[in-house]
Order: C-alpha cells, then sequence, then structure tokens
C-alpha cells in the first residue's frame, strides 16, 4: 500500500464518515472528490483508518542502518580515508553510489563536512608574545574580572566601494529565477578609512580618515577628536578607561607613544607601549574578530551610490549595534585567552564553535 499524506487521510475518513462508514461506498465518493489524486481501494480505506486508530497516523519509513560491515559504507569510507577532500558528487562519479545515499550513509557513521578557516600566518617568537600577553590579560582579569570592560579596543578598516558581500546571508525568495546579480566595478572603485573602538558596550565612532593613515593623521585623531568621540561615554568608564591598539606602523610611531604615555600613563597597550600587544593577533581584537565583519556585511547589502551615502550607511550600522551585542564581545574576548594558550599560542579559530 502506497504512503498517503497526513491531508489525505483526513479526506478519507471525512468521506468516510459521510458514508456512514461504508468503504465501498467512500472509495466511489473520494474518486468522483477528489478526481486528481490516486484513489483508495475500499481495502485501503479500512486499513488506513485501522492504523490511524492505532496511532500510525502516517506508514514510518524505514530507516536503513548503516556500520562499517557494509559494503558501500566500507567503498565509502575508504575513499574519504585516502581523500578526506573528496567531495560526495565525486564518490558518485567514482563508484555508482547516488550521492544523496553517500550523504546518508556518512552521516549515520557520524562523519560531517568540516570547512577551512583561515587565520593569521604567524612567526615562532609571535607565539611567545601572543602567550606572554594572554597571561597578563587573565592575571587582569584575576584581580578584576571586568577589567576589559573598560578598554577601548580600536582598530582601522578599509571599505571598499565595490563591496565584500558575503552572498550566503543575501536571499531572493521567488517561485521564478529573478536573476539577480549586481554588477561589480573593480575599474573605478574608491575607498574610505574608518576607525571605530569598543568600550564598556559603547561604539566609539565611526571616525573616517581624510587621507592616508600616518603617525601625523592618527596623532590628530588621538588628540584631538577622540576627546569628542568618548562625550557620550559616562565619566567612570572614562576616568578607569585603558586603550588598546595594534601594531600598525603609525600606531607606535614616536610622536604617538609620546602622546599616549602622557595622557593615558601606563594605561594603553600597543607594539612598544606598557602593555606589549602581539603581533598578528586579529583573533584577539574586538573589532576585527566581530565589527568589520558584522558592518560590510550589512553596508553591502546594496551597493553605496555616493561617498556620502557609504559614510552615512557605517553610521547606521554602527549606531543600530545593540550594547548588549558590544558587551558580549568581551566575553567572547575572554574566552579567546584561554584558547590562545590551550593552542600554545598559535592560531585557534578554527577551534571555535559557532
Amino acid at each position: 500500500m502506497a504512503d498517503y499524506s497526513p491531508n489525505e487521510i483526513v479526506d478519507i475518513i471525512l468521506v468516510l464518515g459521510e458514508c456512514h462508514s461504508n468503504y465501498n461506498a467512500a472509495s466511489r465518493l473520494y474518486a468522483q472528490r477528489f478526481s486528481e489524486r490516486r484513489h483508495p481501494t475500499d481495502m485501503t480505506i479500512r486499513s488506513l483508518v485501522q492504523r490511524a486508530r492505532n496511532g500510525h497516523f502516517v506508514r514510518q519509513r524505514q530507516h536503513h542502518e548503516y556500520d562499517e560491515n557494509d559494503a558501500r559504507a566500507v567503498t565509502i569510507l575508504a575513499i574519504v580515508h585516502l581523500n578526506p577532500h573528496v567531495s560526495t558528487r565525486q564518490i558518485e562519479r567514482e563508484i555508482g553510489i547516488p550521492q544523496r545515499t553517500v550523504v546518508r550513509i556518512l552521516r549515520a557513521l557520524n562523519y560531517h563536512p568540516f570547512h577551512i578557516t583561515l587565520t593569521q600566518a604567524l612567526q615562532l617568537n609571535y607565539h611567545l608574545m601572543r602567550i606572554a600577553f594572554c597571561q597578563w590579560a587573565l592575571q587582569m582579569l584575576h584581580d578584576d574580572p571586568n577589567f576589559f570592560m573598560y578598554v577601548l579596543f580600536s582598530d582601522e578598516a578599509i571599505f571598499y566601494s565595490d563591496g565584500q558581500l558575503n552572498r550566503h546571508i543575501c536571499h531572493y525568495w521567488s517561485d521564478v529565477n529573478p536573476h539577480w546579480y549586481r554588477p561589480i566595478d573593480h575599474q573605478n572603485r574608491w575607498s574610505i578609512m574608518v576607525w571605530c573602538g569598543i568600550v564598556n558596550g559603547y561604539l566609539i565612532g565611526p571616525y573616517f580618515f581624510e587621507e592616508n593613515v600616518d603617525r601625523h593623521s592618527y596623532l590628530s585623531l588621538l588628540r584631538d577628536h577622540l576627546p569628542g568621540l568618548l562625550e557620550d561615554v559616562d565619566l567612570a568608564t572614562r576616568a578607569r578607561m585603558w586603550l588598546q591598539q595594534d601594531g600598525a606602523a603609525p600606531h607606535y610611531a614616536l610622536i604617538v607613544r609620546a602622546f599616549l604615555n602622557a595622557s593615558y600613563n601606563d594605561r594603553w597597550i600597543g607594539q612598544r607601549g606598557p602593555v606589549e600587544w602581539p603581533p598578528c593577533s586579529p583573533d584577539l581584537t574586538l573589532p576585527d574578530f566581530f565589527l568589520w565583519g558584522y558592518l560590510k556585511n550589512v553596508i553591502f547589502a546594496e551597493r553605496p551610490t555616493t561617498r556620502d551615502d557609504f559614510m552615512d550607511r557605517i553610521r547606521r550600522a554602527c549606531a543600530a549595534i545593540p550594547r548588549a551585542t558590544l558587551l558580549r564581545t568581551v566575553d567572547s574576548f575572554q574566552n579567546r585567552l584561554q584558547l590562545c594558550l590551550e593552542a600554545n599560542g598559535g592560531n585557534f579559530e578554527q577551534l571555535l564553535r559557532g
């Protein structure tokens, strides 16, 4: 007996009720009323009703059990062990087992298609510097669990006009192919350099550099513009705030370090600073591992039209981020410290769980 959907079974039972449980009459009436459907016989209707009474509304599909004694499973596992990068379609071409069966067997044996993670290349001595920083950071957390809430994590990023869109989160639902596309004009692109910071759930900025970032323009940001950007931050946060910056060349210029030493005393983290920031560590920087990717996916959902439009989108996207989300990035940072130590100062983003 073929499987019937729940809707079909309900209709069959309703027709049977109209026919006062006369199975032959129900079979004829059902065929007349639902001419486009398959027509159950009186015996089929009787069986469906009995199954429904027994609590089995729809026939249970048979589930295949695969183990390493199954010849197909053995063959597929052998191919996967020889080449872990093989695709299921390639397996189908090579041994003739349908792709859906290959996927079903691999899943039944707890195999998963893990994806590659791109990480920052690290020199050997960088491992030691990352370990030293993480140990210092964990000690600060031991002394004050809220310490890194009051660290202003800062960074710059370049936004290009042609965009770097994550196509996996863009959808166009339709019953026909809309042939949705976006032309990319690499020949006439322009860019904007953006600076942002995160401290105690506040997003500081964005600040747009009008020129290339060098020691003079970066010093101007810290000295002339940062105080204004911090105006909406509560006084208690500003009073105990530290500043973090990565190892970009303008960040550790002599004039920049002199200003930071005078303005922040020993409360700043950076290359050649009171607390050394480890090189090549975007996986430990809040803007790098959260903010920039989020902003670019939001902003480039539609292509920017003008430079002013571009900057306005960045401002609106920054303002729309909930404070609770920004606060959670600090928790993620603290988890990353431990993962970095577990990886002996090496890359660890491939160990993160979504």
